[in-house]
């Protein structure tokens, strides 16, 4: 059992939440994906919302394991999914290296940017457009990114641009 899976054990979760740690196989993300969709559900997530978390999730997800835990199937990505009155905050935990901060990318894949190599960057775009709110921090778990996503959208949110 890796420290992350082992951290995940000691504590006793909170009624509100819903923890899970998954080898670091993209085949797992599968189940955390169906998990993320059936808690908005429960939650009263609308449609739209509902496809905004789980594909943020899945995202999340992904990163975790291809670049945080480099596909290393015994070291796990920790998620956690807390339930709160009127927001979800999902924060997904991998054991890898602090990463070096990756540009945010504001537009599109294009066949020069594929030869130039900038492709990276996407995902991270997708995420911010998906949730109210995303952030990256390292913690004594690891690297932590926390997306927060309130179940009634607000007035004020549109699809926005990244600073």
């Amino acid at each position: 059992m890796d420290e992350g899976t082992e951290q995940v054990r000691k504590r006793a979760a909170p009624a509100n939440q819903v923890e899970m740690s998954i080898p670091s196989d993209l085949v797992f993300e599968r189940v955390v994906r169906a998990a993320a969709q059936e808690i908005g559900r429960q939650m009263g997530f609308s449609e739209e919302k509902l496809a905004d978390l789980t594909l943020a999730v899945s995202e999340a997800v992904t990163n975790a394991i291809e670049h945080g835990n480099r596909l290393q199937q015994e070291v796990h990505v920790g998620i956690i999914f807390s339930l709160e009155a009127d927001h979800l905050v999902v924060r997904v935990i991998d054991q890898g290296e602090q990463p070096e901060p990756l540009p945010i990318r504001a537009h599109g894949i294009t066949e020069e940017s594929i030869e130039q190599g900038e492709w990276r960057g996407l995902g991270l775009y997708l995420i911010h457009q998906l949730v109210d709110r995303a952030e990256f921090s390292r913690s004594d778990e690891g690297n932590v990114f926390t997306m927060w996503l309130h179940i009634n959208p607000r007035d004020d949110r549109t699809r926005r641009p990244i600073p």
